[in-house]
């Protein structure tokens, strides 16, 4: 696995991430355009328990793509794609299910998955596994 490209990929995660809650609806969130969005701040355990379940879920599909032997980048392209499709797609889907929510907000929940799967899709198929005399 090579940890430089896991770092990249997750940094640009967690920008994403703060790009994707800043632009959350103001109806999505339960208050007013005229509030202090100060207020509605997430808690901090929140926030680092959804940042490790994000790093663990990178590491999973680095140390996959170190086992499968798939030589082409855009079928590991499509094995990174293929998992949020067919494993994690349906989960959120059964998730919104459950908790009646609205197309707008299906689509937006849906999106910030979709952009860290484009991440890593786009990211860790290119980096080469790092040189160590340690092979797992």
């Amino acid at each position: 696995m090579n940890f430089k490209a896991i770092i990249l990929v997750f940094v640009f995660q967690v920008i994403a991430g703060v790009l994707w809650y800043a632009s959350t609806p103001s109806l999505f969130l339960g208050r007013s355009l005229l509030e202090d969005v100060s207020q509605q701040q997430p808690e901090a355990k929140v926030v680092l328990m959804f940042a490790f379940s994000a790093f663990m879920y990178l590491l999973f599909i680095a140390w996959l793509l170190g086992k499968v032997q798939i030589p082409s980048i855009f079928g590991r392209f499509c094995l990174v794609v293929g998992i949020w499709i067919f494993i994690v797609l349906p989960n959120l889907f059964f998730v919104s299910l459950h908790l009646e929510l609205g197309p707008s907000e299906e689509i937006y929940l849906l999106s910030y998955g979709l952009v860290n799967t484009l991440l890593a899709a786009l990211i860790l198929p290119l980096s080469r596994t790092s040189r160590s005399i340690f092979k797992d």
